[in-house]
């Protein structure tokens, strides 16, 4: 099971406040996403977290055909209702509902060495999460075992997403 259950009811309780007012907070930020990816025609836009969608209609508004998941029901009512030519799903980002190479921009994470990965990852609220119930060490470990395939010849780590996607989310 991933953190749809518990985000889902934690980013659904006030999804239209949250579409209404505080997502467009963000949309600079997702324009200059969009624009930096060359956003338009013939591009497929995944938006995973997509929320009430306001990256994945400015990218339509663009013309590209846009995707999205969210944990949040409510949420993605608003994002069908903003792009109803759109793919909304409800889902868990630990287990995407969608096709290798599906979409078209290659998303990678770098670290110049594990313990800037290991910062980096245990920073997320999941993270923490797990850090709690499992303990620091346990979580060290997994993540050391994680990392090993993607260690680059510098020591640096450089870690590809599993399909191709353009994540644009708040």
């Amino acid at each position: 099971m991933g953190t749809s259950g518990t985000n889902g009811r934690l980013w659904g309780a006030r999804a239209r406040d949250w579409a209404e007012v505080q997502e467009g907070q963000c949309a600079a930020a997702f324009q200059a996403v969009l624009d930096h990816a060359g956003a338009g025609p013939g591009t497929r836009h995944l938006d995973v977290g997509c929320g009430a969608g306001m990256a994945a209609a400015l990218s339509a508004g663009r013309g590209a055909a846009v995707s999205g998941l969210d944990a949040a029901e409510a949420l993605l009512e608003i994002a069908r209702e903003r792009t109803p030519g759109g793919d909304f799903r409800l889902g868990d980002v630990e287990a995407l509902p969608f096709e290798d190479d599906a979409f078209d921009v290659d998303t990678h994470w770098s670290y110049p060495d594990e313990a800037t990965a290991l910062r980096g990852l245990g920073s997320a609220g999941v993270a923490v999460r797990a850090i709690e119930h499992a303990g620091a060490e346990a979580f060290v470990a997994a993540h050391r075992a994680a990392l090993a395939p993607f260690r680059q010849p510098d020591g640096g780590f450089r870690i590809g997403a599993r399909f191709r996607c353009l994540v644009a989310a708040p």
